[in-house]
């Protein structure tokens, strides 16, 4: 959390600004204050937005100078690596600053050509937490979805939208090559060992645009007719503080211990239909999440061929009812029933639980028999690209 300029003394209201620095190695350039309207045009004149991103670090620097440690209170920024330039981008209480340089050091150790923060004890030094590949992500492309988030709007708060917030924000698009994309797999309980689960999942196919996922859904739903409709509950097994704020090896003990003193909870809904198959569908962070199977058992204990179950948790049914006499290709229309209704980027943990119990409640026998409007109320949580 940034409760100053980069962690030095001092601080102030936050402007809606990013203020980007083209050359932070040499003498001060003037730099440029770009607002949320001008964003992504403006940068594209100024910089080669097609530049791929090779890898991107997270570091941390301790708040105060005086800490002994910065494993609780420090603040975060991202370090990234292009073919011809070091890029840093973080957020304090003022502003988002970008600088660009030709080493490493301007932008990792400086920040508007001044040292960065550090301690008198070791482990106060700036820290490299975590390293990704850049994949297929360019500069234009993160650009894009810092503008799709609205961060620049978004006001700073120490403990909801803070520099630890952003920082996994940015770093995560990065990291995961498929977050503007929805997750979707026809045959969930398909054994690993044949030929078809390997060429599915070795090439990562289960990753689709919108337009894909439709056509695919209307292929294997055309016959099928929901019957029941239940809805799942299963503790959210993360830390509030991202994960590689933590040593490696103690990751998976912090998911269990802070599990008991969580009371959030992450919602799916699971469809049965009259040809013995099943859907579940769900909302995590950064995509839909949309499975299929004839084996029910394994909607449960897996979401994206990862085990949602943990020596502490396992989902739980929270309601159940007859379903409508409708398909998931209703549902595809009731969750993207408009252009401002596709919503394939980020959502925090404690909200995605809140798309699944809209879909039960429009979906439920019981229900009221006036179809709502697409944008129903968890919508506004969520920021379209």
């Amino acid at each position: 959390m940034s409760s100053s300029k980069s962690g030095a003394k001092g601080g102030g209201k936050f402007t809606h600004k990013l203020y980007f620095d083209p050359r932070a190695d040499q003498s001060d350039t003037g730099g440029y204050w770009i607002t949320d309207d001008q964003l992504r045009q403006k940068l594209a004149n100024l910089i080669d937005t097609e530049e791929r991103i090779k890898n991107a670090s997270v570091y941390s620097n301790p708040l105060s100078s005086w800490q002994a440690t910065n494993a609780l209170l420090f603040h975060a920024f991202i370090v990234m690596e292009t073919n011809d330039w070091w890029w840093s981008i973080e957020k304090n209480t003022e502003r988002i600053t970008i600088q660009r340089s030709k080493n490493l050091e301007s932008v990792r150790d400086m920040y508007q050509r001044k040292k960065r923060t550090t301690g008198w004890t070791p482990l106060t030094k700036i820290r490299k937490n975590e390293t990704t590949g850049g994949g297929d992500t360019t500069i234009k492309k993160l650009i894009n979805y810092i503008w799709f988030r609205d961060c620049l709007k978004e006001v700073y708060h120490l403990l909801d939208e803070n520099c630890q917030k952003f920082a996994a924000l940015v770093f995560e698009r990065i990291k995961s090559l498929y977050n503007d994309l929805i997750y979707f797999d026809e045959a969930a309980d398909q054994p690993r060992s044949t030929p078809i689960f390997e060429a599915r999942y070795l090439k990562n196919s289960c990753y689709m645009s919108r337009d894909k996922v439709f056509s695919e859904v209307q292929r294997l739903s055309a016959s099928e007719t929901f019957t029941q409709l239940e809805i799942y509950k299963v503790p959210i097994s993360s830390w509030n503080i991202p994960d590689f704020f933590v040593p490696g090896s103690l990751a998976f003990l912090f998911r269990q211990i802070t599990q008991l003193a969580n009371n959030s909870h992450h919602y799916f809904v699971i469809f049965e239909t009259d040809e013995g198959t099943y859907w579940s569908v769900e909302r995590l962070p950064t995509r839909f999440t949309i499975q299929r199977a004839r084996n029910k058992d394994i909607l449960l204990k897996e979401c994206q061929q990862i085990s949602r179950f943990t020596f502490l948790s396992k989902a739980n049914l929270e309601k159940s009812d007859v379903a409508v006499r409708q398909n998931m290709n209703e549902v595809l229309d009731f969750i993207w029933g408009t252009e401002d209704g596709v919503h394939n980027f980020y959502l925090p943990a404690q909200y995605c639980g809140t798309v699944a119990l809209g879909i039960y409640d429009q979906f439920r026998g019981r229900a009221h028999t006036s179809r709502r409007h697409p944008l129903f109320g968890w919508r506004s949580m969520c920021t379209a690209p």
